[in-house]
């Protein structure tokens, strides 16, 4: 059974980008436009992997995964965030939030990043600069 990826973004380049990486990697891949969106899908998908765009609309990315992280406290979550941006270490932990990377970033650094916390080797909660 493919991994179960949800990509929530309201920009739709990125979620196509985003997802045409994680598919050609064999990735079951799910997008939503904004965080009430991707909370809806998430309870019924209950994906394995979340990558989130702070900046959205309806409900913020820090919105969406700290209600995700109550719901599926499992599910492992990147945050892609607006270069500059900042959250504190409490936000990330209630939010579950294990790996922050900065837009621009790299699709293939993303999908490494996926790689990396399916297999447990990437700490929780750390942040990473793409």
């Amino acid at each position: 059974m493919p991994t179960k990826v949800l990509i929530a973004d309201d920009e739709h380049h990125i979620r196509h980008l985003v997802a045409a990486k994680l598919r050609s990697c064999g990735f079951e891949v799910t997008e939503a436009r904004d965080g009430a969106e991707a909370l809806d899908l998430s309870r019924e998908l209950r994906p394995d992997v979340v990558v989130s765009d702070f900046q959205m609309p309806q409900m913020s990315g820090l919105e969406f995964c700290t209600a995700l992280a109550a719901e599926q406290p499992g599910v492992r979550i990147v945050m892609l965030t607006a270069r500059g941006h900042v959250l504190s270490p409490e936000q990330i932990k209630l939010a579950n939030i294990r790996r922050m990377m900065a837009k621009p970033f790299s699709a293939a650094k993303l999908v490494e990043c996926v790689h990396e916390l399916l297999a447990g080797s990437v700490g929780t909660n750390s942040t990473e600069a793409a």
